[in-house]
């Protein structure tokens, strides 16, 4: 079993039935967008932060496998959700804000231990 899915199985162990597991992260189709190639490729990719300096380590995979990988342990999906950028963020960074009203970046999911 690797770490991914050792960590879901042991939040499962641990959470009182009923009690939810908050996940956000990239939206799929952002990664697919940055990254090009197939949308259907899962892979671990080093994602550089905006200074260039470091690197995040992340997981590439389409939603499928995402929402599979997370309900695999016992979670039932109770909501999913594709922020949009608040319209104070077009004062700041409007080339941002336009991108963000038209494609996702992040997914924010509830999922809860039956």
């Amino acid at each position: 079993m690797d770490a991914r899915a050792q960590l879901l199985a042991e939040v499962v162990r641990v959470l009182r039935p009923g009690g939810w597991f908050v996940v956000s992260t990239h939206h799929p189709t952002a990664d697919w967008r940055r990254l090009g190639g197939s949308y259907f490729t899962r892979e671990r990719v080093d994602l550089p932060l905006a200074s260039g300096r470091f690197a995040v380590p992340a997981w590439r995979m389409p939603l499928q496998d995402l929402l599979e990988e997370l309900t695999a342990p016992g979670f039932v999906l109770e909501r999913l959700v594709e922020p949009r950028p608040l319209p104070a963020l077009a004062a700041v960074d409007a080339e941002t804000y336009e991108r963000l009203c038209t494609e996702p970046a992040f997914i924010a999911l509830r999922l809860r231990r039956p």
